[in-house]
Protein backbone atom coordinates (compact mmCIF):
# COMPACT_ATOMS: atom_id res chain seq x y z
CA UNK A 1 0.00 0.00 0.00
CA UNK A 2 1.11 3.58 -0.74
CA UNK A 3 0.57 6.91 1.26
CA UNK A 4 -2.41 7.82 -0.59
CA UNK A 5 -4.02 4.53 -0.16
CA UNK A 6 -3.51 4.28 3.50
CA UNK A 7 -4.78 7.59 4.13
CA UNK A 8 -7.55 6.62 2.03
CA UNK A 9 -8.48 3.72 4.39
CA UNK A 10 -7.57 5.43 7.33
CA UNK A 11 -10.17 8.25 6.78
CA UNK A 12 -12.73 5.63 5.68
CA UNK A 13 -11.72 4.10 9.08
CA UNK A 14 -12.04 7.35 10.88
CA UNK A 15 -15.65 7.91 9.04
CA UNK A 16 -16.83 5.00 10.28
CA UNK A 17 -16.25 5.04 13.60
CA UNK A 18 -17.76 8.50 13.69
CA UNK A 19 -20.60 7.63 12.45
CA UNK A 20 -21.07 4.61 14.33
CA UNK A 21 -20.70 6.63 17.67
CA UNK A 22 -23.54 9.38 16.80
CA UNK A 23 -25.68 6.68 15.83
CA UNK A 24 -25.25 4.38 18.91
CA UNK A 25 -25.75 7.75 20.90
CA UNK A 26 -29.03 8.48 18.57
CA UNK A 27 -30.50 4.97 19.20
CA UNK A 28 -29.56 5.81 23.55
CA UNK A 29 -31.20 9.41 23.41
CA UNK A 30 -34.53 7.19 21.48
CA UNK A 31 -34.66 5.00 24.72
CA UNK A 32 -35.80 7.97 26.90
CA UNK A 33 -39.32 7.81 28.00
CA UNK A 34 -41.59 9.48 29.95
CA UNK A 35 -43.49 7.81 32.26
CA UNK A 36 -45.96 9.32 35.52
CA UNK A 37 -44.54 12.82 34.39
CA UNK A 38 -40.85 11.40 34.66
CA UNK A 39 -38.09 10.56 32.24
CA UNK A 40 -36.60 7.00 32.21
CA UNK A 41 -34.31 4.93 29.92
CA UNK A 42 -35.64 2.31 28.40
CA UNK A 43 -32.07 0.55 28.96
CA UNK A 44 -31.08 -3.06 29.70
CA UNK A 45 -30.42 -2.13 33.16
CA UNK A 46 -34.05 -0.30 34.01
CA UNK A 47 -36.13 -2.41 32.51
CA UNK A 48 -34.01 -5.42 34.26
CA UNK A 49 -34.56 -3.88 37.63
CA UNK A 50 -38.51 -3.14 37.18
CA UNK A 51 -38.94 -7.10 35.97
CA UNK A 52 -37.45 -7.73 39.03
CA UNK A 53 -39.33 -4.97 41.18
CA UNK A 54 -42.85 -6.19 39.78
CA UNK A 55 -41.67 -9.44 40.35
CA UNK A 56 -41.30 -9.01 43.89
CA UNK A 57 -44.65 -6.80 44.52
CA UNK A 58 -47.01 -4.87 42.95
CA UNK A 59 -45.87 -1.33 42.88
CA UNK A 60 -42.23 -0.39 43.67
CA UNK A 61 -40.58 3.00 43.69
CA UNK A 62 -37.72 3.87 40.72
CA UNK A 63 -35.36 6.71 40.41
CA UNK A 64 -35.62 8.21 37.06
CA UNK A 65 -32.98 10.07 35.10
CA UNK A 66 -32.87 12.88 37.31
CA UNK A 67 -32.42 10.43 40.38
CA UNK A 68 -35.93 11.51 41.56
CA UNK A 69 -38.30 8.61 42.99
CA UNK A 70 -41.24 8.11 41.16
CA UNK A 71 -43.77 5.38 42.48
CA UNK A 72 -44.88 2.75 39.44
CA UNK A 73 -48.32 1.22 40.15
CA UNK A 74 -49.21 -0.35 36.60
CA UNK A 75 -45.62 -2.55 36.25
CA UNK A 76 -47.12 -4.18 33.26
CA UNK A 77 -47.73 -0.98 31.51
CA UNK A 78 -44.53 0.76 32.52
CA UNK A 79 -42.20 -2.92 31.29
CA UNK A 80 -44.22 -2.70 28.54
CA UNK A 81 -43.53 0.98 27.90
CA UNK A 82 -39.57 0.01 28.35
CA UNK A 83 -39.72 -3.12 26.33
CA UNK A 84 -40.97 -1.72 23.74
CA UNK A 85 -38.83 1.67 23.56
CA UNK A 86 -35.88 -0.20 23.71
CA UNK A 87 -36.97 -2.77 20.84
CA UNK A 88 -37.70 0.09 18.55
CA UNK A 89 -34.08 1.78 19.01
CA UNK A 90 -32.29 -1.50 18.81
CA UNK A 91 -34.16 -1.91 15.48
CA UNK A 92 -33.62 1.30 14.05
CA UNK A 93 -29.53 1.32 14.92
CA UNK A 94 -29.61 -2.46 13.86
CA UNK A 95 -30.89 -1.31 10.64
CA UNK A 96 -28.27 1.00 9.88
CA UNK A 97 -25.29 -1.21 11.63
CA UNK A 98 -26.43 -3.33 8.05
CA UNK A 99 -26.09 -0.39 5.94
CA UNK A 100 -22.47 0.36 7.74
CA UNK A 101 -21.42 -3.36 7.06
CA UNK A 102 -22.83 -3.13 3.21
CA UNK A 103 -20.43 0.30 2.97
CA UNK A 104 -17.32 -1.14 4.71
CA UNK A 105 -17.80 -4.33 2.29
CA UNK A 106 -17.86 -2.07 -1.12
Amino acid sequence: MDTSELKKFSDVSFDITVAKKNALERARSRQIVAHSGHLFRADSHTINLARTLSDRSGEFYILDVNDNPCLIKDTKEFLNLLIARNQESLNEYHRWYQTLKNRKSQ
